[in-house]
Protein backbone atom coordinates (compact mmCIF):
# COMPACT_ATOMS: atom_id res chain seq x y z
CA UNK A 1 0.00 0.00 0.00
CA UNK A 2 1.59 3.59 -0.99
CA UNK A 3 1.44 5.94 1.41
CA UNK A 4 0.91 8.50 -1.00
CA UNK A 5 -2.54 10.19 -1.06
CA UNK A 6 -4.56 9.00 -4.56
CA UNK A 7 -1.77 6.86 -5.15
CA UNK A 8 -2.91 3.59 -7.07
CA UNK A 9 -2.53 0.69 -5.22
CA UNK A 10 0.60 -1.47 -6.76
CA UNK A 11 1.37 -5.22 -6.81
CA UNK A 12 4.12 -7.27 -7.22
CA UNK A 13 5.60 -8.92 -9.95
CA UNK A 14 7.87 -11.56 -11.14
CA UNK A 15 9.90 -10.96 -14.07
CA UNK A 16 12.12 -13.80 -15.85
CA UNK A 17 14.62 -12.78 -17.19
CA UNK A 18 14.53 -14.86 -20.02
CA UNK A 19 10.83 -13.23 -20.96
CA UNK A 20 12.46 -9.72 -20.52
CA UNK A 21 12.60 -8.01 -24.87
CA UNK A 22 16.11 -6.17 -24.08
CA UNK A 23 15.95 -2.95 -26.34
CA UNK A 24 19.65 -2.02 -28.03
CA UNK A 25 21.51 0.78 -26.14
CA UNK A 26 24.46 0.74 -28.91
CA UNK A 27 25.68 -1.82 -31.45
CA UNK A 28 27.74 -3.78 -28.41
CA UNK A 29 24.92 -3.44 -25.64
CA UNK A 30 21.14 -4.20 -25.14
CA UNK A 31 19.04 -3.38 -22.28
CA UNK A 32 15.77 -3.86 -20.45
CA UNK A 33 14.10 -1.57 -18.22
CA UNK A 34 12.57 -3.98 -15.35
CA UNK A 35 11.15 -2.16 -12.51
CA UNK A 36 10.06 1.29 -12.90
CA UNK A 37 8.01 3.94 -12.85
CA UNK A 38 6.51 3.26 -16.49
CA UNK A 39 6.11 -0.65 -15.83
CA UNK A 40 5.64 -1.27 -11.84
CA UNK A 41 4.96 2.39 -10.51
CA UNK A 42 7.91 2.21 -8.63
CA UNK A 43 8.96 6.14 -7.90
CA UNK A 44 11.80 5.19 -5.51
CA UNK A 45 14.17 2.66 -7.45
CA UNK A 46 14.83 1.91 -11.10
CA UNK A 47 16.30 -1.21 -12.30
CA UNK A 48 16.91 -3.53 -15.52
CA UNK A 49 19.33 -6.21 -16.89
CA UNK A 50 22.06 -5.38 -19.77
CA UNK A 51 24.07 -7.50 -21.91
CA UNK A 52 27.42 -5.76 -23.80
CA UNK A 53 29.35 -7.67 -25.92
CA UNK A 54 32.87 -8.07 -24.88
CA UNK A 55 35.02 -4.73 -25.68
CA UNK A 56 31.73 -2.89 -24.83
CA UNK A 57 32.27 0.74 -23.00
CA UNK A 58 29.86 2.46 -20.90
CA UNK A 59 30.29 5.42 -18.42
CA UNK A 60 28.06 7.37 -15.73
CA UNK A 61 27.96 10.19 -12.84
CA UNK A 62 26.52 10.80 -9.81
CA UNK A 63 25.99 13.22 -7.66
CA UNK A 64 24.37 16.96 -7.06
CA UNK A 65 26.42 18.32 -9.91
CA UNK A 66 27.90 17.47 -13.36
CA UNK A 67 31.57 16.83 -12.73
CA UNK A 68 31.37 17.28 -16.77
CA UNK A 69 34.17 14.19 -17.07
CA UNK A 70 33.81 12.80 -21.23
CA UNK A 71 32.30 9.56 -21.57
CA UNK A 72 30.55 9.74 -18.20
CA UNK A 73 26.97 11.44 -18.90
CA UNK A 74 25.21 12.75 -15.50
CA UNK A 75 22.26 10.85 -14.47
CA UNK A 76 21.72 12.99 -10.74
CA UNK A 77 22.16 12.15 -7.43
CA UNK A 78 21.87 8.51 -6.49
CA UNK A 79 23.36 5.18 -5.77
CA UNK A 80 23.53 1.59 -7.75
CA UNK A 81 24.05 -1.83 -7.28
CA UNK A 82 25.53 -4.40 -9.83
CA UNK A 83 24.71 -8.76 -10.09
CA UNK A 84 27.08 -9.66 -12.39
CA UNK A 85 25.66 -12.81 -13.81
CA UNK A 86 27.91 -13.78 -16.52
CA UNK A 87 31.17 -12.38 -17.99
CA UNK A 88 34.10 -10.01 -16.15
CA UNK A 89 34.10 -6.40 -16.33
CA UNK A 90 36.81 -3.68 -15.60
CA UNK A 91 35.65 -0.20 -13.85
CA UNK A 92 37.75 3.01 -13.51
CA UNK A 93 36.65 5.30 -10.93
CA UNK A 94 37.28 9.01 -9.55
CA UNK A 95 38.93 6.76 -6.81
CA UNK A 96 40.89 4.67 -8.81
CA UNK A 97 39.75 0.96 -10.24
CA UNK A 98 38.89 -2.60 -10.10
CA UNK A 99 36.80 -5.57 -11.65
CA UNK A 100 34.08 -7.88 -11.24
CA UNK A 101 32.63 -10.98 -12.68
CA UNK A 102 30.02 -13.75 -12.33
CA UNK A 103 28.37 -14.14 -8.69
CA UNK A 104 29.83 -10.42 -8.11
CA UNK A 105 27.39 -7.25 -6.40
CA UNK A 106 29.10 -4.10 -6.82
CA UNK A 107 27.97 -0.99 -5.09
CA UNK A 108 28.38 2.42 -6.74
CA UNK A 109 28.09 5.17 -4.35
CA UNK A 110 27.20 8.90 -5.06
CA UNK A 111 29.48 11.64 -5.86
CA UNK A 112 31.45 9.04 -8.05
CA UNK A 113 32.01 8.98 -12.09
CA UNK A 114 32.60 5.63 -13.35
CA UNK A 115 33.99 4.26 -16.89
CA UNK A 116 33.23 0.43 -17.53
CA UNK A 117 34.75 -2.39 -20.21
CA UNK A 118 33.56 -5.43 -20.86
CA UNK A 119 37.07 -7.51 -20.79
CA UNK A 120 35.53 -11.10 -21.03
CA UNK A 121 35.56 -12.99 -24.29
CA UNK A 122 32.18 -14.19 -23.28
CA UNK A 123 29.11 -10.95 -23.12
CA UNK A 124 28.50 -9.53 -19.60
CA UNK A 125 25.14 -9.74 -18.47
CA UNK A 126 24.30 -7.63 -15.11
CA UNK A 127 21.40 -6.72 -12.82
CA UNK A 128 21.24 -3.59 -11.57
CA UNK A 129 19.04 -1.51 -9.28
CA UNK A 130 19.72 2.53 -9.33
CA UNK A 131 18.11 4.48 -6.38
CA UNK A 132 16.86 6.95 -6.39
CA UNK A 133 15.76 6.44 -10.33
CA UNK A 134 18.08 8.49 -12.58
CA UNK A 135 17.20 12.67 -13.27
CA UNK A 136 18.21 12.13 -17.19
CA UNK A 137 18.04 8.81 -18.86
CA UNK A 138 19.90 7.63 -21.49
CA UNK A 139 17.62 6.02 -25.22
CA UNK A 140 17.01 2.63 -25.53
CA UNK A 141 15.99 1.73 -29.53
CA UNK A 142 14.45 -0.92 -31.58
CA UNK A 143 14.10 -4.17 -30.07
CA UNK A 144 16.87 -7.28 -30.34
CA UNK A 145 17.72 -10.17 -28.60
CA UNK A 146 19.95 -10.52 -25.86
CA UNK A 147 22.69 -10.90 -28.63
CA UNK A 148 21.79 -8.15 -30.61
CA UNK A 149 20.01 -9.73 -33.64
CA UNK A 150 17.02 -7.93 -34.82
CA UNK A 151 13.59 -9.53 -33.47
CA UNK A 152 12.13 -11.54 -35.74
CA UNK A 153 8.52 -10.77 -36.26
CA UNK A 154 5.95 -14.30 -35.23
CA UNK A 155 4.09 -15.59 -38.16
Amino acid sequence: MSDEPNAPAYIPRVFSIGGLVPRANSATSRSARVANSETVGANRLFSGVFWSDSGSEGGWSFGSSDPGIPGCPYTGDGEEVYLCLAGRIAVEWSGGSFEFGAGDIVFFPNGQWYRTRVISEEPVQVFYVMAPPPTSIWSVFEPVTTTGAPVQPED
